[in-house]
């Protein structure tokens, strides 16, 4: 053997041999399974949300003006989104309830069709739905918007209505 390959006992490789060739693919292959390893947990599941807000685009069927504070006379629109996947179920039921107890305040079951991912909740143009209206009060306090398909909750969202 050559000096300079061994020096106390360590073992050292020469920069130019066949031996680094051997090592470099496993250094690619650890890189790409942790690559896809990241990619794979950062590609959850999409969680389903409620967006409440005081306006809607029709072109876009998406909710502007997203707020969860409203005063009594406020236009409000209510959106399930549920991502990219459909709903699987033709019916989605919709209640509000006033605080944190079981006394729901508003129950409606919103159609939805299998390919749909988003169920929504507007008045007419004509006739705006208010947010006294559905609350079916104007006393100031905490509600939760939650949204059902049969007995289990898909999402909710706290909102609250101010004077």
């Amino acid at each position: 053997m050559e000096k300079g390959y061994w020096k106390k006992g360590v073992k050292r490789l020469p920069i130019y041999t066949k031996n680094v060739i051997f090592y470099i693919p496993i250094m690619f292959r650890f890189a790409f399974i942790a690559f896809f390893a990241v990619l794979f947990l950062g590609c959850g599941e999409y969680e389903s949300k409620v967006v409440l807000g005081h306006d809607w685009n029709p072109t876009a069927k998406v909710v502007v003006d997203t707020t969860s504070v409203f005063k009594p006379n406020d236009i409000i629109v209510i959106e399930m989104d549920n991502g990219n996947k459909p709903f699987k179920a033709v019916e989605v039921e919709l209640r509000i309830y006033q605080g944190e107890s079981e006394h729901i305040m508003f129950k409606r079951a919103i159609a939805v069709k299998g390919t749909d991912a988003k169920a929504f909740l507007k008045g007419p143009n004509s006739e705006p739905l208010l947010a006294r209206k559905i609350l079916k009060t104007s006393t100031p306090g905490t509600y939760r918007v939650a949204f059902f398909i049969g007995d289990s909750m898909i999402a909710q969202k706290k909102m609250e209505l101010v004077k």
